[in-house]
């Protein structure tokens, strides 16, 4: 009898896994009258939600939360990134200097972080190695003191 119920369990765990075939999403928000934002989707690559705020429920396989973060560069400092995508060097140029030593950080879709380093600024400019990454799209952030910079990179 304890291997029929551990069988079961073996065969139920195997059908919560995600298959290479869901490549689409649907899904939606509203805000309700008492300000409460339920956001709703299904079918997407990421297995664990994601939630900002207080009161947001959340259903499904959720979307990242990466727009968000990256719609709050808001410092006055310009800054791009080139090429996206990247083979094994990415560059970071700045329209004045964010600071002498700047924090790299590298985070994969599921939020955890895979790279760190403190990166020299020459010329309002940086260059990271990211060759040992599997082709894939991360999150970046750069700090600096009162900077702070996010962006979606992708490595080829």
């Amino acid at each position: 009898m304890r291997n029929l119920l551990f069988c079961l369990f073996i065969v139920s765990a195997s059908a919560q896994s995600l298959h290479h075939e869901m490549l689409s999403a649907q899904g939606g928000g509203v805000v309700t009258a008492s300000g409460y934002k339920v956001n709703y989707t299904v079918g997407q690559q990421s297995v664990t939600g994601t939630s900002s705020g207080a009161y947001i429920v959340q259903q499904g396989f959720q979307q990242n939360n990466w727009s968000k973060i990256i719609n709050n560069n808001n410092s006055s400092i310009q800054t791009t990134l080139f090429p996206n995508p990247f083979v094994e060097q990415i560059t970071f140029t700045f329209s004045s200097s964010p600071g002498a030593k700047i924090n790299a950080m590298v985070f994969d879709i599921l939020g955890r972080l895979i790279h760190s380093e403190v990166v020299v600024n020459e010329n309002n400019e940086i260059k990271l190695n990211l060759s040992r990454l599997s082709s894939a799209e991360y999150l970046i952030r750069l700090t600096s003191g009162n900077f702070e910079y996010a962006a979606k990179i992708i490595k080829q």
